[in-house]
């Protein structure tokens, strides 16, 4: 798998591998830099944020930092590209896509598709980033290389939002409180586990959630939150300096045993027993 990287100041700021058959990516995990994939062939299923997205021939998914990864499933045959943009050089190029409503947007709508014009124009701009990243001795080739993808990110917000706009003015009452929820865990399921806390941060009742909850998959609100937890608890044991304890403290549970309790209660598994399959070895 082919990689370019682009550092400035000592730090890597954009990483783009060439998807031939194989995509590297670690699950569960909550990310820390931003994602861009583009497939050009086969089909990629990915699990992210409590959502499902099928990807297919030429499409894009654009995932954030902070966003959870529960599961990547590629197929076979697969091409394209998985551009990694870090935190500041996201935060550098974004400014005239700041808009309220471009953020929304892309929070509802990160998986976008394209016709066979639109993808070949997109992948031009990415060849042209390429040549820029493997041109160290071009003058201008930070300036170029941040102009390239801010126009390639614009054109594909621009799709997004053309094809979606009329639909996020006029959002599904439903829909936009399971965005909320789904948010909400995002950002708070390690301190907070009840699902009357997430009621009274969206001003309605826990009936009330729970309901619009069960509506969409068959699942509880209770449910979602112990998904969040789980995936976060076996993204922070893959980090082998965490112990349970330190864990298990982590996540706001009183003690570890009352965390080892939830864990095999929602997994069939105890922590060690977890973690042993991880590493071959059980870390207190």
């Amino acid at each position: 798998m082919a990689k370019r990287v682009f550092n400035e100041f000592g730090q890597d700021r954009i990483t783009i591998y060439d998807i031939d058959g194989k995509i590297e990516f670690e699950t569960p995990a909550k990310l820390h830099n931003y994602h861009l994939l583009m497939l050009t062939e086969g089909e990629i299923t990915i699990d992210v944020n409590y959502r499902v997205f099928k990807m297919k021939p030429m499409s894009s998914i654009h995932l954030s930092a902070g966003d959870m990864t529960r599961s990547i499933s590629p197929g076979k045959g697969l091409k394209g590209f998985h551009l990694i943009f870090s935190p500041e050089f996201q935060n550098e190029i974004r400014t005239t896509r700041k808009s309220p409503i471009s953020i929304q947007l892309k929070k509802e709508f990160p998986y976008q598709e394209f016709n066979e014009e639109e993808y070949d124009f997109l992948i031009r701009s990415v060849d042209r980033l390429c040549w820029y990243m493997d041109d160290p001795t071009h003058n201008y080739q930070s300036i170029v290389i941040k102009n390239t993808i801010h126009n390639l990110l614009l054109d594909i917000s621009d799709k997004r939002r053309k094809q979606h706009g009329n639909m996020m003015m006029n959002a599904d009452h439903h829909e936009v409180i399971r965005e909320r929820f789904r948010n909400l865990l995002a950002g708070h399921s390690e301190e907070h586990h009840s699902v009357n806390w997430y009621a009274e941060a969206m001003m309605i009742s826990t009936d009330y959630l729970s309901k619009i909850i069960r509506e969409h998959d068959g699942s509880s609100a209770r449910v979602w939150i112990n998904r969040s937890i789980i995936d976060k608890a076996k993204f922070m044991m893959k980090q082998s300096d965490l112990t349970l304890k330190e864990i298990s403290d982590r996540l706001h549970f009183p003690d570890q045993s009352s965390f080892g309790r939830f864990f095999k209660s929602n997994t069939g598994q105890s922590p060690k027993e977890f973690r042993k399959g991880l590493t071959g070895n059980i870390t207190e």
